[in-house]
Parts: structure tokens; C-alpha cells; sequence
């Protein structure tokens, strides 16, 4: 017990990926060994059935030239045809042959007894043949005839006891085929059993692994989300591996911890400056107000960079380099929204947001969701209002692809057309009925809710409305959508003549 538990205490503190390697290779031994023994099983078993009947098969051959031998005689007895003779000489060569693998020693067997009586008089059998091929020779008629009569009485004893043998052997060999059959029918459902083992075995063992990394991965991810609204009561996450998701789980810990303590000394910084401001000269309550936009605008955000790039260089010094990279992607998102909200951006800045907002998506999603980027010419430094794309991918997520069966997949297509550049972002979620995108057109909220957050209607009314501002024109969005089940495209019009490159 011990010995296993330390042998489980090892493999959980294993890297992801060599945890990963060593259950395919499990299962890929598992299932070619399982294979490797039904192959050789049946095949010997096959090859055992094969045999059964070789033995009335070489007792028909036997039978066969002792008829070509008797019928050759006969004919150069009759017609004194070299052929004939040639013909007697070959068969008697072979039948001679045949014979000698026959059983020659006493026994008290009656299959080996029979065979020797049958050798025995085979002997005499060729012995009298020749005998009269050569009184035929020798033109000695009334020698050959009696020689002949003689050697065919022998014939018939022949095939008398040739026969008896075969038929005997035919029935031996019928109760060992019928017996290596039942044998064949119980080592396939014997394999096919193993073989089930082994997958179900398998199976387990691939859940086992897949639970112990999507588990603490999607608590990480609700937490995230939660930090990311301000929520810091939160649990902290317990994972017992090693691994890059115990590193990540703990520098999370710590981030978070780091995160609430100053929150703290920032609320009582905040109460003490106010009480303060009150018993002073009682400022008035804009000045009050500006003040906590400062602290919150300011002072949270830095504070959170400054956290997460901490975060970011403890995961590299442990070696976690899927979590520097997610602590770094989540850093980043939230610098671009806080400073690009309400400013201009380029295009190659708008599409690299969507690439971090996905990356840190999928890491709540188990990479469910695939992303397709096409840009076409040099058209990704163009400007833009900022924090445009984002909400845009956000709302595909969460109206589009949350809770669909099939594969989820995120488009994002810029390209040039004569006088306007082209910005598209494609689902193939749930789509939306021509309704629903004219509600969405003209900012009217939709019915259903998701997670409290913004309806699609009012959310999307926002950068419309932004994005008209800006070009200072009224066509520059478009939702296309097939039906139910057909997804949804929604495309951003940026007029040429109102763009320029950094």
C-alpha cells in the first residue's frame, strides 16, 4: 500500500504532458497487447483445425496412386505400351514412397496396427506388380496372368483396409474438430471479454486524468471571472498535484490574497481620508466623488498589473509556463480595456485583444472554442474606436455558442473592398431570426438574460453607436445570420477615407 501510494503521489506531481504521454502509451500497450494475444491465440487454434484432417487427406493420396499403380499394370499387362510402363514405374516410385511414412512397428493401437498390416502388404502388393511387369517383359503369359490375379487379390485387400483406416481416422478427426471448434468459440469470447476489460480499464484511467485537470481549471476560471468583477470573497482553490495547475492554483492563491489585503488598506485608507475631508472643511461631494474615481481608475488597475506581472514572473521561476502565459494574458486584457475604453486603436491592437480575451475563454472552456483568423493586405494598422472587437467576440460566446452540442468556432475576417475595409466576426453557434437582428439593430433589449450581463440588443447598441460617432456615418454594422442552428456573423463597415495608419 505504500509503495502504491507513493507511486500515485508521483505521477500526480508529474508535468501535464508527461502525465499525458504515459496514458496513451498505457493504452495504446493495453490494446496491442490485447490484440497481439487474440491474434496468435486464434491463429494456432486455426492452425491446429488445419491439421485435423491432413491425415485422411494423405490416406486418399495413398489410395489415389495405389489405383494409378493397379490401373498402369494393367495396362502394360494388355498392351505392352512403353507409356504404360513409364506410367507403372513412376506410380509404383511414389506409392513406395507414400508408404514409408506409414507406421512399420508393433502396437496396440488399432489405427497403428492397421496401418502396418497396410504397409506390410504393400510391399508384398508392389513386390508381386513388378513380378509381373517382368514376366510381361519376359513374355512369359501364363506367369504374368497368374502373378496378376495374385497382386490384384492384394489390391483388394488394399483398399479394404486403406478404406477401414480412412474412415476410422475421418471419425477421430471429426470429434477433435468439433472440440478445437467449441475451443475457438470460447477463446473469442474469452478475447472479446479482455478486450472489453482493457478499454473499460483504460477509460477510467482517461477520466480519472481528464477530471483531475478540468476540475481545478474551471473553479480557477469562475474565480477569475469573480476577481475580474472585484469579487475577492472568494475560496481558495486546493490542488493537490505538482503540476502546472497546483502552480497556477497557488500563484492565483497568492495573487488573490495580495489583492484583498490592499483592497483592504485601500477601504480603510478611503474611510479614514473621508472622515477626515468631513471633520475638515466638509468638501464638497464632487471633489469627494472625483477623489474615489482617482483611487479606483488609478490606483486598482496599476495595482492589478503590478499583482498579475508579479504572478506572472513567479509562474516562470517555477518553470509553469502555460500559467505565465495565462497570468500574462489576463494582465494584458485588462491594461488594453482600461486604457484603450473611450481612445482610438489600430486594427492589429483590436485583433490581439481578441486573441488574448479568447485564450483566457478557452482556459475556462477547456479550449472548446476554435479561432480562425484571416486578415487580407496590410490593413491591420488601420485606427478604430477602442474596445471595439472584444465585446463583439464576447457576445458571440455567451448569445452564440454558450451551452451548443457541437464544435464551437470563433471567425475573425478582415479585408479590403474598393472604398471601405471589411471587419468580420463569425460563430457557428445557435443564429438569430431576422426579429432578433432588427431588435439588435435598433438597441432593443432581447427577452432572455445570460448571467446577468448585458442583453445582446443593449450591448452591441454601445458599439454601434460608438462606431458612428467615430466615422461619423450611419451604415457601419451588419448581422447575418442563417436561422436557428446556423450561426451568426456580425461585420464592422470601416469607410477608407476616414482611416489612416499609424
Amino acid at each position: 500500500m505504500k509503495l502504491l501510494s507513493r507511486m500515485h503521489r508521483t505521477f500526480i506531481d508529474l508535468p501535464l504532458r508527461t502525465k499525458l504521454v504515459l496514458v496513451f502509451a498505457f493504452t495504446m500497450f493495453m490494446v496491442a497487447f490485447v490484440n497481439i494475444y487474440m491474434h496468435l491465440s486464434i491463429n494456432n487454434l486455426v492452425g491446429t483445425i488445419d491439421k485435423v484432417y491432413s491425415s485422411n487427406v494423405s490416406l486418399n493420396q495413398l489410395m489415389g496412386t495405389l489405383d494409378d499403380v493397379q490401373e498402369n499394370m494393367f495396362r502394360y499387362l494388355n498392351t505392352k505400351s512403353t507409356a504404360a510402363l513409364n506410367d507403372f514405374y513412376l506410380s509404383e516410385q511414389s506409392y513406395s514412397e507414400q508408404i514409408e511414412i506409414l507406421n512399420n512397428k508393433p502396437s496396440d493401437n488399432d489405427m497403428k496396427l492397421t496401418e502396418k498390416n497396410i504397409r506390410n502388404i504393400s510391399s508384398e502388393y508392389l513386390r508381386l506388380a513388378n513380378s509381373a511387369v517382368a514376366a510381361k517383359r519376359g513374355r512369359d503369359v501364363e506367369q504374368y496372368r497368374s502373378i496378376y490375379d495374385e497382386a490384384s487379390r492384394f489390391y483388394g485387400y488394399l483398399d479394404t483396409y486403406i478404406n477401414e483406416l480412412n474412415n476410422a481416422r475421418f471419425k477421430t478427426n471429426a470429434e477433435s474438430y468439433n472440440t478445437l471448434r467449441a475451443s475457438l468459440g470460447y477463446l473469442q469470447t474469452f478475447s472479446t471479454v479482455i478486450l472489453l476489460v482493457a478499454i473499460t480499464g483504460n477509460m477510467f484511467v482517461l477520466m480519472l486524468l481528464s477530471s483531475t485537470i478540468t476540475k481545478p481549471l474551471t473553479k480557477l476560471a469562475r474565480q477569475v471571472e469573480q476577481v475580474g468583477k472585484g469579487d475577492f470573497d472568494i475560496d481558495f482553490i486546493t490542488v493537490e498535484s505538482r503540476d502546472e495547475i497546483g502552480v497556477l492554483a497557488d500563484a492565483f492563491n497568492q495573487m488573490t490574497e495580495s489583492l484583498q489585503e490592499h483592497v483592504d488598506q485601500i477601504k480603510t485608507r478611503m474611510a479614514e481620508e473621508s472622515r477626515l475631508k468631513e471633520t475638515q472643511l466638509r468638501m464638497e461631494s464632487s471633489l469627494k466623488e472625483s477623489q474615489l474615481i482617482f483611487l479606483q481608475s488609478q490606483i486598482n488597475p496599476h495595482f492589478l498589473y503590478n499583482t498579475l506581472n508579479a504572478g506572472a514572473q513567479l509562474a516562470m521561476l517555477e518553470g509553469a509556463e502555460k500559467t505565465t502565459l495565462f497570468i500574462e494574458n489576463l494582465a494584458d486584457f485588462f491594461r488594453y480595456s482600461v486604457k484603450h475604453t473611450g481612445q482610438s486603436s489600430s486594427l492589429s491592437d483590436e485583433i490581439s485583444q481578441v486573441e488574448t480575451y479568447l485564450h483566457i475563454i478557452n482556459v475556462r472552456f477547456s479550449n472548446e472554442i476554435q479561432y480562425v483568423k484571416r486578415v487580407e493586405g496590410q490593413i491591420d494598422r488601420v485606427m478604430m474606436p477602442g474596445v471595439i472587437l472584444q465585446p463583439i467576440v464576447e457576445n458571440a460566446i455567451n448569445h452564440g455558442l454558450r451551452d451548443v452540442k457541437w464544435e464551437k468556432r470563433i471567425t475573425l475576417t478582415a479585408r479590403a473592398e474598393e472604398d471601405r475595409i471589411l471587419v468580420t466576426v463569425a460563430d457557428n453557434g445557435k443564429g438569430m431570426t431576422r426579429d432578433e437582428i432588427e431588435a439588435v439593430l435598433i438597441g432593443q433589449p432581447l427577452a432572455i438574460e445570460v448571467d446577468d450581463q448585458q442583453h445582446r440588443g443593449t450591448g452591441l447598441k454601445n458599439v454601434i453607436e460608438r462606431l458612428r460617432i467615430y466615422y461619423g456615418i450611419h451604415d457601419v454594422f451588419e448581422i447575418r445570420s442563417g436561422g436557428r442552428g446556423r450561426g451568426t456573423s456580425v461585420t464592422i463597415i470601416l469607410p477608407k477615407s476616414d482611416l489612416h495608419a499609424t
